[in-house]
């Protein structure tokens, strides 16, 4: 209803679990890394609990995703079977005929084909949702099919997805052997106030939002509040703002919009005393679904927007204007640097722990604060941030011992990671595709800049004014000081330090990426093996990096660029791809 009006592509906030749009905060990443870990290296039965509407099924759709292609899956999402149609369902799911109807039969059939899959070295796993609800007879069929396993190997791997109350079962008496054989127990959790407005957002840009976000800071708090971090609840009260917003023609949403939507959707229940709302009872999330379902189409009354008018709220106290970027320049006919750039004043020393990929210790660079703040401040922007951009969220920004921004910690603040990246090229820039802030030291332009194009033969700097120029590369290349701060989203937690030990997930993780990419085959390694490190020099290579085969901050960021795809912003184009 509201898509077009916002410029969307999708409809954002859908219920149904399309795994395009999982947020991948941390509890997310652990748990996917933990159970891909599991199926690949074998462990056979794994557990995943969550409470209602935390994102269980769409975790397991991007679960799936996510295998290895060699790796053959079912997803039963039936509960209510029983033992012999259990097995029926999962012959199905896997591409298997059915020989014969009984439970004997069915087992026979399901038996041999595991036997076939294990000896050509292939894995097959089972996903069941909503395990809670599974009989004691169907989840002791369950155990009997997790022992099936040959001297080595498990032949099935069985990952079962359930609500608390599956825990509760799984302590029964007759079901204490199945519960001794979980190897794996991953534990799904509502959303922090901070990932909420990440997600929030992220589901907005997938569905094509390319500019501002139509949420006000207070809106989100409020959204917050009242879900508590539980996303089926966060798109119930985003979906019915929006819609409100669409009925007045607002462009943003006030917190006086979230709270009319939220008491549309609890309709005529008695209030809530505010911070109270809780949905770790089943009963209490069903009720809330069946109200959210019955009402549907709602435009709400344009007395609700008339009152967030006349209480003060304008568009202008949302976002922090920005700075007005000047036309751009034509190079000088010397190819040189723009020659206006603010004063440089004092050091910025990168944190003394950063190494560098090559092995030396970071160097001091010399960048200004005030310049350098506003340069953070607009590559965030490219990152799609415009909340806590006012000069007192600026004011407020982390800095290091010597009083300068301390970039690592403001950039984690809006989820984002900064590496530091000393002796760096041009070409190591191009490849990992990603704005960067430099620092010129030719004695006519001294100071930070923020590289927003590269096209290999020309770049783009944006001053701390906001004024972009464009400079002939081997100028730059002259005046640079070869040290880099790049920012960038780690959506996989992949590792920036080379000294630090690659964990099996970690390496796993990579491994799987790698494989994406059509750079390592099958079976996924979950060691520094050799195999391992071949594949990631083939990717070093085809990116232009050194081939050294160790996993560094080039290389890390590189593959982030290329995990990340056309969610980011780019030296290409400067901004996200929409």
């Amino acid at each position: 209803m509201y898509e077009a009006f916002f410029s969307l592509e999708d409809a954002p906030f859908v219920l149904t679990p399309d795994p395009r749009f999982l947020l991948r905060s941390k509890g997310h990443h652990e748990i996917l890394s933990t159970l891909i870990y599991g199926i690949t290296s074998q462990k056979g039965l794994m557990a995943l609990i969550g409470d209602v509407g935390t994102g269980k099924t769409m975790l397991c759709r991007a679960l799936l995703r996510e295998l290895p292609k060699d790796v053959g899956s079912a997803l039963v999402l039936n509960p209510f079977l029983s033992d012999a149609e259990l097995l029926g369902t999962i012959l199905d799911d896997l591409g298997v005929e059915r020989r014969g109807s009984t439970k004997g039969e069915l087992m026979s059939v399901l038996s041999q084909y595991l036997l076939t899959a294990g000896a050509e070295g292939k894995t097959v796993v089972v996903v069941l949702d909503e395990a809670q609800q599974m009989s004691v007879e169907a989840l002791e069929q369950i155990r009997i099919l997790s022992t099936l396993e040959t001297a080595t190997r498990k032949l099935l791997q069985i990952v079962l997805v359930g609500q608390p109350e599956l825990e509760e079962k799984l302590q029964r008496h007759e079901l204490r052997q199945l519960d001794q054989r979980i190897g794996i127990r991953c534990y799904l959790k509502p959303l922090s106030r901070k990932e909420t407005f990440r997600y929030v957002e992220h589901r907005l840009r997938i569905a094509g939002l390319a500019g501002a976000l139509p949420f006000a800071h207070g809106a989100l708090v409020r959204i917050y509040r009242y879900s508590r971090g539980i996303p089926r609840v966060i798109n119930l009260v985003c979906d019915r703002a929006l819609t409100a917003a669409f009925g007045a023609r607002a462009r943003e949403v006030p917190p006086a919009l979230v709270k009319a939507a939220i008491r549309n959707l609890e309709g005529e229940r008695p209030r809530r005393r505010r911070g109270a709302v809780s949905l770790s009872r089943p009963s209490t999330a069903w009720k809330l679904g069946r109200v959210a379902a019955g009402v549907a189409g709602v435009l709400l009354a344009g007395a609700a927007v008339a009152t967030a008018y006349r209480s003060g709220w304008s568009p202008a106290m949302l976002y922090p204007q920005r700075p007005a970027a000047s036309t751009p320049t034509a190079p000088q006919a010397d190819g040189s640097a723009p020659p206006s750039v603010a004063s440089v004043t004092r050091p910025l020393v990168p944190p003394a722990s950063t190494r560098t990929e090559r092995g030396g210790q970071a160097q001091p660079a010399v960048m200004a604060q005030g310049g350098l703040k506003s340069l953070l401040a607009q590559a965030l922007t490219l990152w799609g941030v415009t909340q806590d951009l006012s000069e007192q969220a600026i004011r407020a920004w982390p800095a290091a011992p010597d009083g300068t921004p301390d970039v690592a910690a403001i950039a984690t603040r809006y989820q984002l990671s900064a590496t530091w990246l000393p002796e760096a090229t041009l070409e190591e820039l191009q490849a990992m595709d990603l704005p960067a802030l430099l620092e010129l030291e030719a004695p006519s332009v001294p100071g930070p800049y923020l590289l927003i194009r590269l096209d290999g033969s020309a770049a783009t700097l944006v001053s701390p004014s906001g004024a972009e120029t464009r400079v002939v590369a081997d100028k730059l290349e002259e005046s640079w000081t070869h040290s880099a701060w790049v920012m960038w989203r780690n959506v996989d937690l992949l590792p920036v330090d080379p000294n630090q030990e690659l964990t099996p997930i970690v390496i796993g993780t990579l491994a799987l990426r790698l494989q994406k990419l059509g750079l390592l085959s099958a079976p996924v390694p979950t060691s520094n093996t050799e195999r391992f490190r071949q594949a990631v020099r083939r990717f070093q290579s085809s990116m232009g990096l050194e081939p050294d085969g160790i996993v560094g901050p080039r290389t890390t960021l590189a593959l982030s660029r290329a995990v990340a795809g056309r969610f980011g912003p780019s030296l290409a184009g400067g901004a996200p791809a929409r």
